[in-house]
C-alpha cells in the first residue's frame, strides 16, 4: 500500500531541518545589529575572538579601564604574574565538564547538549598571551562588555577546570540551538556595541566580520 501523500511529506520534515536551521543562520549572521565602531579614543582596550571549529570564545585583558577579573575569579589571584589575560565562554555545563580536549568529544553528549537545554557554566583561562581577532574597544564599550558577561555569572561555587589555569562557574541560561555558546558571544559582543548579526548560533556566523588583523569589521 503507498503511503499518504500527508505522511510522506511528515517523514520528510526531520531531513529539511539542517538545511533551514543553516540558512537562518546565514540570514541571521548577514543582518547587523549595531554600527562600526568609532574610533576607540586615547586609550583603546583590544580583546580578542578566539574559536574552534564549534566554539567561540573572548580573551580579554585580566585588568583594563579600571575592571580586574582577579576580583571576580579570586582562585586566579594566587600571586602569578605571568598571565595577563583571561578567556571566557559559555557553554552547556554536561559538555563542558566531560571534553577537557576535542579528542574527547562524545556525539551523543553533544547531540544532548543542543537539544535538551540543560543547565550551562562559564568555563574561565588565564592566558600568558591572547589569541584569536583583535577588537579594539573605547574604555566605555569594554566595560559594558565585562558588566554583560559578569550579569552571565549565577550564584554558587566554582567548579574545578581541567587543571590549574583554568575553572568553571555556574552561568544563567540554558543551552539550546536557538541559544548556543556562539550566540551568547554575540550577545556579549552586542552590549559593548560591537557590530555582529543578529543571530550567529555558529562561529562563522562571526567571525567573517573580523576578518583583519587589525580588527576591523566589515561594514
Amino acid at each position: 500500500m503507498a503511503r499518504p501523500p500527508a505522511l510522506a511529506r511528515l517523514a520528510l520534515v526531520p531531513l529539511a531541518l539542517p538545511p533551514l536551521y543553516l540558512l537562518a543562520a546565514l540570514l541571521g549572521a548577514l543582518v547587523p545589529q549595531n554600527r562600526p565602531l568609532a574610533d576607540p579614543g586615547p586609550r583603546p582596550v583590544t580583546i580578542h575572538l578566539d574559536s574552534s571549529v564549534v566554539h567561540t570564545e573572548l580573551v580579554l585583558p585580566v585588568a583594563a579601564a579600571g575592571h580586574d577579573w582577579r576580583r571576580r575569579f579570586p582562585t586566579f589571584a594566587d600571586g602569578r604574574t605571568a598571565e595577563h589575560f583571561v578567556s571566557v565562554s559559555w557553554g552547556e555545563r554536561d559538555f563542558f565538564l566531560a571534553t577537557p580536549t576535542w579528542a574527547d568529544v562524545d556525539l551523543r553528549l553533544a547531540l544532548r547538549a543542543l537539544v535538551a537545554g540543560h543547565a550551562t557554566l562559564l568555563h574561565v583561562y588565564r592566558l600568558e598571551a591572547p589569541s584569536g581577532r583583535p577588537i579594539r574597544l573605547s574604555e566605555e564599550a569594554y566595560l559594558r562588555l565585562a558588566a554583560h558577561i559578569e550579569a552571565a555569572i549565577a550564584p554558587g561555587p566554582p567548579l574545578p577546570g581541567y587543571g590549574k589555569d583554568d575553572l568553571f562557574l555556574p552561568a544563567h541560561g540554558r543551552y539550546s540551538p536557538w541559544r548556543t555558546c556562539n550566540q551568547w558571544t554575540r550577545d556579549a559582543l552586542a552590549a559593548a556595541g560591537v557590530r555582529v548579526g543578529r543571530w550567529t548560533p555558529l562561529p562563522q556566523g562571526l567571525l567573517w566580520r573580523f576578518p583583519n588583523a587589525n580588527g576591523k569589521e566589515r561594514e
